[in-house]
């Protein structure tokens, strides 16, 4: 059976129909006689060489068939009439729900997002907070910016930035470094809930036995950061976030030796739907601002 010469009329006037469960309805939502929608049925179920529907004297009910078909239908024509927004709308418009690592958000998106809003007006941003993958709710958000592994077969990925990292101090603490004993004397500020920590770090770079210092754990990279800049000890951050963002005028690398990390920030996008205009709008600001 070639279904090469099913007309998109067709397949429109089907889910009308199918929807409503009216040849009337689906006449009267579509502009049509009740007479050429009935005809486009027949020929569609003609081209299919099954029916669609069960007709009896008053009421139309789809055929097991006429059911699952009609849900295929239906998602194709969501995917074109999705696709051509975002092709042919000339400007981006509505409301983007966007789902973002909370130091992400803090640390980088937040001190640029005046940009995108005067270059955007007409976009709304409705942005949730989140901080590691398992503590994620169930959202309706079309992007996302997490921290992880990268691996997430649902959706198509982007790494946004480097995973190295590094350890951050404030001038003074830095300062106090060598007179202290060196880096194994003053509090290391570790993050919860991260692949890796001061524990591989220094595994790669041995200074030394560890003294009875205490050790802080928190768990996130924007309280970590917030930490060192008063002064309560080194962190690890990730090189290129504190370089993108006003960490860099805050703290200082002590040391220049990082380790690579097993997880870093990434941009997630369905991979099953298009984008949105506005949704493609913000990957692209995000891609100028990353350079």
């Amino acid at each position: 059976m070639s279904l090469t010469n099913i007309q998109l009329n067709w397949l429109r006037t089907f889910e009308s129909v199918g929807r409503h469960l009216s040849f009337s309805a689906a006449a009267v939502e579509l502009n049509m006689s009740q007479s050429a929608v009935s005809q486009q049925i027949k020929l569609l179920e003609h081209k299919l060489g099954k029916p669609l529907f069960l007709r009896q004297t008053r009421s139309i009910q789809l055929t097991v068939s006429g059911r699952a078909y009609l849900a295929v239908v239906r998602e194709g024509l969501w995917h074109i009439e999705q696709g051509k927004n975002s092709i042919f709308n000339s400007v981006a418009e509505g409301v983007l729900e966007l789902r973002v690592n909370n130091s992400f958000a803090q640390l980088w998106l937040a001190p640029r997002i005046e940009r995108f809003i005067e270059l955007y007006p007409q976009i709304s941003l409705r942005m949730y907070g989140i901080n590691w993958e398992a503590d994620e709710p169930p959202s309706s958000a079309e992007l996302e910016i997490r921290y992880g592994s990268g691996n997430w077969p649902q959706y198509d990925t982007e790494q946004l930035l480097s995973t190295e990292l590094k350890p951050y101090c404030s001038l003074g603490v830095a300062s106090r470094l060598r007179s202290a004993g060196g880096l194994l004397s003053i509090p290391l500020i570790d993050v919860l809930g991260t692949p890796n920590g001061w524990s591989d770090w220094l595994q790669a770079y041995r200074q030394g036995e560890l003294d009875q210092h205490g050790r802080l754990f928190v768990d996130s990279y924007a309280i970590a950061a917030s930490m060192a800049i008063e002064g309560a000890g080194v962190c690890l951050l990730n090189e290129e976030l504190v370089q993108k963002s006003r960490l860099h005028e805050q703290l200082v690398s002590p040391l220049d030796q990082n380790i690579e990390s097993l997880a870093g920030f990434y941009l997630l996008k369905p991979d099953n739907k298009p984008l949105s205009g506005a949704a493609q709008v913000f990957c692209s600001w995000l891609e100028t601002e990353l350079k």
